[in-house]
């Protein structure tokens, strides 16, 4: 049996620990064996048809795999599956995907979690958008280095590679 994380799940359909909780203990999900880094899991199965409103994600089994790599700490599929669900719609779940493979140094995820901030339309998730987008192009990320220079011409501040402003 598959099974995934109880904070992947929290993650994926937005039910609160202590609600599934009580969905393990009453028996309406599957407990799991608890995984190698000892956290409590629940049944993959059960979880897909509990994806939050809003998410228009199929997961094929290509992307389940992705996922259970992703549950398991790996940053590219943690950046694979957050970008899935950005682009499908669930974009709280795919915050905590990106954000897990953005700290462990993804310019991918870094990239992505900018992009997902300034969605946000607030100063605050722009100044996190700026943040992340600013660090993706530190770590050389192409698509968030055209983003920075364009937010620093936008600023008047010069292009994030250092080059010569071009003639106006």
């Amino acid at each position: 049996m598959n099974s995934i994380s109880l904070d992947a799940v929290a993650a994926l359909t937005g039910i609160g620990r202590s609600t599934l909780w009580r969905k393990l203990a009453d028996g309406a999900l599957a407990k799991g064996e608890k995984d190698a880094r000892g956290r409590a899991t629940v049944a993959l199965a059960d979880v897909l048809g509990l994806i939050g409103e809003g998410t228009r994600v199929a997961f094929s089994d290509a992307d389940l795999a992705v996922l259970l790599q992703a549950d398991a700490g790996d940053a590219q599929a943690q950046a694979d599956i957050g970008a899935l669900l950005q682009v499908h719609g669930g974009r709280e779940a795919a915050l905590y995907w990106l954000q897990a493979a953005a700290e462990q140094g993804s310019a991918e995820a870094m990239q992505w979690l900018g992009t997902a901030h300034a969605a946000k339309g607030t100063e605050q998730g722009d100044q996190l958008a700026v943040m992340w987008i600013a660090k993706a192009a530190a770590l050389g990320h192409p698509i968030a280095r055209r983003q920075l220079d364009g937010l620093l011409q936008g600023a008047a501040v010069g292009p994030a590679d250092g080059g010569a402003q071009p003639a106006t």
